[in-house]
């Protein structure tokens, strides 16, 4: 470097001063050139550096939202994944039917040319450690009876039915076709041996009849004036509803789940000309008149009991005071499965799902509420402390259920499952499960005994597992997350059902109950007025509780506006009396329903002439000598 700057030096000391200032001129001339050039690259610097920032920007923008569109796709997934699993898949929710369900995925639409065989052979079995000392098989997961052997069910099934069909009024038919077996076997070469019988249920295509009834009118005295003896319909006057009628309109809507307007067409079909109008006039005009009282003491009867279940599910008016097609709830309330007592079962309708139903209908209530973890209970729980809340097992097991379906099963081995914390934590709940279904026959003291013994520790058992996922470095996926943190929340909760015998260990029951509702809603849809929402609360109030007692219910309905009738016009009902003799598990009622039926029957076998069994033909020629061999020996 410091040769060429004595090079420089020598070069520039041997020019001329004009020489000099040429060089000089131009060497700034360059300087010049080289400067805008800096500056030009420092503009394009720093266009690019600006541009470069706004990419960097935007790649992160785009990042953001693309990982919140994976997670907006993964949560959808799942979404759509257990929407379907509730839609195609088993409705049990034993845990083996759960794990089968997440290991084998169900499909939306399936081919119709695919055999049972084929369809078997695709699900996959999993192997999993065995249970206590008795084994799944021991008893039902899912609260319910004992699942058995399905051939014997069947058959069982079977022989019910050809049992029931006893009762019922008998036509005796012989097909017997002599032409045809003197063709099949030769005139005089064939007997009857025995019968063999064979049995089908009929139904009479006629069920309705016009009943006429006619009242005097009198002509008394010289003058003959005319009196007329009243008449009117306790009912509805001036109309022809008549007990049996509505009794049978009720059945269909609330037990069958038929709407108005098909029921309408029905009767259309049946020779009855009866709108769907009139039957709104009837149902909505009779129905709260007559039932409200009756829901009302089923009400106060559950209230003694001191054990309630309570559910509730959306249901839509479309002339609601606050606008078109809003959307209220209907609760459910119902005496715990566990009680020794007759079960109760009532259905109110609100326009909220908020506190203030719960607030006013059971003010005065002391006990135990089993639910699920809505809020609504909790606040009416910590508002009175004469109500002690208790929880669902059901609830929390089904959201780690939702939590292992999300896993992809189908690529594991069975080791691999069996290490999931989804599937241990199923299967301590199924131990708990288990070991409370061989109670259930028991009385209240001998459960709560047996509970401490064989329950307690395997409740212990999930409830440690539970909180062991919660330590440190423990890396949860959402959908587990949200399970541990809803038994955590419910621990004290759902261990309530190990204090009293009479609690049960989750709220399926009234699940169970709310099903019926469920599918008729999914028939009729909505109602159309707050009064139609009432009707369909007081209805399913009388038929539930009426099917949990094994009542008839058409019977029980039509006893119901018979009797109500009577005693609305005597002024006696709302007599305590009265009200008590109107429950399904009366005397009175069952009397009424008996008499009935024997009417029924007793009515129906007049239609049938028993008819004489047919003999094996003779010939004329063995039959002369038949004769004579018997005048023979009468001599």
């Amino acid at each position: 470097m410091k040769a060429v700057l004595d090079a420089f030096r020598k070069k520039i000391e041997s020019l001329t001063f004009d020489e000099l200032v040429e060089y000089t001129i131009s060497g700034y001339e360059k300087y010049r050139e080289l400067k805008l050039r800096d500056e030009e690259n420092q503009r394009i610097n720093t266009e690019v550096h600006i541009q470069y920032s706004k990419i960097l920007e935007e790649n992160r923008h785009l990042k953001e939202e693309n990982s919140s569109l994976k997670e907006l796709l993964r949560k959808e997934i799942e979404k759509n994944e257990l929407k379907t699993r509730t839609t195609y898949g088993r409705s049990t929710e034993k845990l083996l039917s759960l794990i089968n369900s997440a290991a084998n995925k169900p499909e939306d639409f399936e081919d119709e040319k695919q055999t049972e065989e084929e369809r078997a052979a695709e699900g996959r079995i999993i192997s999993f450690p065995a249970v206590g000392n008795k084994g799944e098989h021991q008893g039902s997961e899912a609260g319910g009876k004992d699942g058995g052997n399905a051939g014997e069910q069947k058959k069982n099934r079977k022989a019910s039915l050809k049992k029931s069909l006893e009762n019922l009024p008998r036509e005796v038919l012989y097909l017997l076709d002599i032409e045809n077996l003197n063709t099949l076997y030769g005139e005089g070469n064939w007997r009857i041996a025995f019968w063999r019988e064979h049995i089908s249920v009929e139904k009479m295509p006629v069920s309705y009849y016009a009943r006429y009834i006619l009242t005097p009118v009198i002509s008394s005295g010289l003058e003959h004036e005319l009196h007329t003896i009243p008449y009117y319909n306790l009912l509805l006057p001036h109309t022809y509803a008549s007990a049996s009628m509505i009794a049978d309109i009720l059945y269909r809507k609330f037990v069958l789940s038929l709407p108005f307007h098909r029921q309408a067409i029905d009767y259309s079909m049946s020779g009855i000309d009866l709108s769907k109008q009139v039957i709104l006039h009837w149902v909505n005009a009779i129905v709260p008149e007559f039932f409200e009282r009756i829901r009302a003491y089923m009400t106060e009867y559950l209230i003694r009991s001191g054990y309630m279940q309570s559910d509730e599910s959306y249901f839509q008016v479309n002339k609601d005071e606050r606008g078109p097609g809003h959307k209220g709830f209907m609760w459910i309330h119902c005496t715990s499965e566990m009680l020794d007592i007759h079960p109760v079962i009532v259905f109110y309708y609100e326009a909220t799902r908020g506190t203030e139903h719960l607030r006013q209908l059971f003010g005065e209530f002391i006990g135990y509420i089993i639910c699920d973890a809505y809020i609504s209970y909790q606040v009416l729980g910590k508002e009175n402390p004469r109500i002690t809340v208790a929880g669902c097992l059901m609830h929390c097991r089904r959201y780690l259920a939702e939590a292992l379906f999300v896993n992809d099963i189908s690529s594991m081995s069975d080791e691999e499952i069996n290490t999931l914390s989804e599937t241990k934590a199923l299967l301590l709940i199924r131990e708990i499960y288990i070991a409370e279904n061989s109670l259930r026959d028991m009385s209240a003291d001998e459960r709560l005994k047996e509970r401490q013994r064989t329950v307690k520790p395997r409740v212990d058992a999930f409830f440690e597992f539970i909180h062991s996922l919660i330590g440190p470095g423990m890396v949860l996926s959402e959908r587990l997350n949200k399970a541990v943190q809803y038994a955590i929340n419910q621990e004290e909760k759902l261990r309530e059902f190990l204090n009293d015998g009479n609690i049960p260990c989750d709220n399926g029951h009234s699940e169970r109950i709310i099903r019926a509702y469920s599918v008729g809603r999914a028939n009729w849809l909505f109602a159309d007025t707050l009064t139609g929402a009432n009707v369909n609360a007081i209805m399913y109030s009388i038929v539930e509780t009426a099917k949990a007692n094994g009542a008839a219910v058409r019977l029980y309905l039509q006893y119901l506006l018979e009797k109500t009738a009577g005693a609305i016009d005597a002024g006696t009902a709302d007599d305590r009396t009265f009200l008590e003799s109107m429950m399904p598990w009366s005397s009175e009622y069952r009397e009424y329903e008996e008499k009935l039926k024997r009417t029924a029957l007793d009515s129906l076998k007049s239609l049938f002439v028993e008819t004489v069994r047919p003999r094996t033909p003779i010939k004329r020629k063995q039959k002369a000598t038949n004769d004579l061999a018997a005048l023979n020996d009468t001599a």
